[in-house]
Order: structure tokens, then C-alpha cells, then sequence
């Protein structure tokens, strides 16, 4: 016989829908090869007719940024949860860059996604450490820094 309780059932009926949608909304993830020593904003434009479409390597779908940290693609972005992964790259090696949270080491940061007037799906995220995100989005330095 099973019982459930008074708190497995409240964990259920609060946690069961985000345990759902991380099931549900999966996606392929990515994989960006970012110029080794880039520093600023990518920018990837998605469902631009006259580019290539995305490939792939292994499940990743594998984004190749030229050296002024951009893309171009005729795919969709893909919508839904997948664990990215983030490498400078340069002819013979890939270093693995962290997207940790703040005061973690991190390397990448602020990710949008948004339209443009040609009704292209543009993602954009900062490629650095922390302290040069923070300067890129706060050049004044104002903003409360957590790291103390």
C-alpha cells in the first residue's frame, strides 16, 4: 500500500511542474567555439535564408563564431533547456570556458535573445571575466558587486 503525505504531496504540487518543463522543453544543446582570447559580445543571428544552417557534433549543435564574435545561420534557435557548452578555440586545442555565476570564475555572461527589425532571432552574450562584464554593463562602477 502507498501513503503519501502532507509534505510529499505539497513538494509535488510545487516542484512536479518545473520537474515537468525541464522533461518537456528539453532541447539539443549547444556548443560555441569562440576565438581563443575573444573578448566582448557574441552575437548570433538565427533564421538568416542566405546562411548555412548549423552542423553538428555529436548531440551539440556547434556554433563556429567568426573572429569578431559572430554567426550567422539559416536554423531556428532552439527553444527549451540544454546545458550549453562554452570553449575558446584556435586551430589545434579547445579550452573549456566556465559560465559559473558570479564571484565563480566565470566567463559568460548576460545572455539575450530578441528580435531585430528584419525580424531575425539574435542571442547575444559577453564572452569575459566577471570584472569586465561588470565594466561593460556599469561603466560608472555603481552597481553593488557581491564578491565583496
Amino acid at each position: 500500500m502507498f501513503v503519501l503525505s502532507l509534505p510529499m504531496l505539497v513538494g509535488i504540487f510545487v516542484y512536479g511542474p518545473f520537474v515537468l518543463d525541464l522533461f518537456l522543453h528539453h532541447r539539443p544543446p549547444s556548443r560555441f567555439l569562440i576565438p581563443s582570447g575573444y573578448v566582448g559580445w557574441v552575437r548570433v543571428e538565427y533564421r538568416v535564408p542566405s546562411a548555412p544552417p548549423l552542423p553538428r557534433e555529436g548531440k551539440y549543435l556547434l556554433v563556429v563564431l567568426d573572429k569578431d564574435g559572430t554567426r550567422e545561420t539559416s536554423a531556428d534557435l532552439p527553444t527549451g533547456w540544454a546545458h550549453d557548452q562554452f570553449f575558446y578555440y584556435s586551430p589545434n586545442q579547445r579550452q573549456p570556458l566556465s559560465n559559473a555565476g558570479w564571484c565563480k570564475g566565470g566567463m559568460i555572461w548576460g545572455e539575450v535573445i530578441g528580435k531585430d527589425e528584419r525580424s531575425v532571432t539574435i542571442q547575444k552574450f559577453f564572452v569575459g571575466n566577471e570584472d569586465r562584464f561588470r565594466l561593460e554593463v556599469d561603466p560608472a562602477g555603481k552597481t553593488f558587486s557581491p564578491c565583496g
